[in-house]
């Protein structure tokens, strides 16, 4: 009986190690990650815009709430948007600068005091989806309430860097005071939109 032995000269070993190799390659999706951003776009424009950004291949999220609008002769299951004039956009931070060239988006929305668009966390947009999913009662979008005794820095001005308490809170301004021993605190009004709450340490 033969057999018949196949050896496998160094230029076919050579050849078949880069094949092996390519197995191990980090896929694109991993060396790439997305984040989440927001777009402001026109008033009542959030699910069109959201659809002109899906055809071109990009992710995007319309936070929407399902409710039932009672009329005296009928009722009507509408979606009603959570966030209007929010669209919320899933690309890698290097396709971001792009997003700016459209012009149904009125513009990124940014941190206070900063000029770059704010990466907003996974687990914060996880939350709101199941938030959204889960909730029998209507869902509302506040702003970030200060109070009296917060802890802040001042992020934009002149005044960037500085440290203070917050000892009156308005509408649209709040007083900042900075401690001096022996003599009370110095006090300053500050526009709400240059003030960061100091996260507790």
């Amino acid at each position: 009986m033969l057999v018949n032995v196949c050896k496998m000269t160094q230029t076919d070993m050579l050849h078949d190690s880069h094949h092996v190799s390519t197995v191990n390659v980090t896929d694109d999706r991993e060396a790439y990650p997305k984040c989440w951003v927001a777009a402001l776009v026109q008033v009542r424009t959030e699910k069109s815009v959201s659809k002109k950004l899906q055809s071109l291949g990009i992710e995007t999220w319309v936070p929407v709430q399902s409710e039932i609008h009672q009329w005296s002769d009928r009722k009507k299951k509408i979606e009603r948007v959570v966030i209007p004039m929010v669209v919320f956009i899933h690309v890698e931070k290097s396709a971001i600068k792009e997003l700016a060239y459209h012009s149904f988006i009125h513009k990124l929305l940014t941190a206070p005091g900063q000029r770059i668009p704010a990466i907003i966390p996974d687990a914060q947009i996880e939350s709101l989806k199941f938030m959204l999913g889960q909730a029998k009662a209507q869902v509302e979008i506040r702003e970030r309430i200060f109070k009296t005794g917060d802890h802040v820095s001042i992020v934009r001005g002149p005044l960037k860097g500085l440290e203070g308490e917050l000892c009156k809170v308005e509408s649209d301004k709040s007083m900042v005071a900075v401690m001096i021993d022996c003599l009370g605190y110095a006090c300053i009004s500050i526009d709400k939109s240059d003030i960061l709450l100091k996260p507790i340490s």
